[in-house]
């Protein structure tokens, strides 16, 4: 009898185990193509110039956190503090030899994230709200994920 048992229970959950496995080979086969189908706009650049841009979006990023966490804390110099380092100052710094090589569309869109950020500084330094604050770090990460699926940085041979 228990041999029995443990076929039924084995039929039971066959379908469970095909749709498992279909799934499984499904997503494989997804992220295999998703990782091989890269369609954005290659922008070509030296490989310290890509380091250089690569630094300045982590450099985004972690300005990002920073102005999380400070906003959240309610502590408005520490907004500005962390905004400030990424604005306008830091975009004016950015050699020509790498401006030169940033097409049309990168160059409408990259600007804002340094404008996005004396935005906050502005808000910060002035009525200080935390939910404009928000909703400008938003926008601001908006432009980040639009650039990041337009284009991305290769080393030119």
């Amino acid at each position: 009898m228990k041999k029995n048992r443990v076929i039924e229970v084995t039929l039971k959950n066959t379908p469970h185990i095909l749709l498992s496995s279909f799934l499984s080979l499904f997503l494989m086969i997804q992220v295999t193509t998703s990782q091989a189908a890269d369609d954005r706009e290659v922008i070509w650049v030296s490989a310290s110039e890509k380091a250089q841009l690569l630094s300045e979006m982590r450099a985004f990023l972690k300005a990002s956190q920073q102005i999380l966490e400070a906003n959240l804390a309610g502590n408005m110099e520490a907004v500005a503090e962390a905004a400030r380092l990424e604005g306008v100052k830091l975009f004016n710094e950015t050699p020509e030899a790498i401006t030169e090589k940033l097409p049309i569309t990168f160059s409408m869109i990259g600007p804002r994230a340094y404008m996005g950020f004396e935005r906050i500084v502005d808000e910060a330094e002035g009525a200080g709200d935390m939910q404009e604050i928000f909703s400008q770090l938003a926008q601001l990460q908006k432009n980040c994920i639009a650039c990041h699926a337009l284009f991305r940085f290769d080393v030119k041979p």
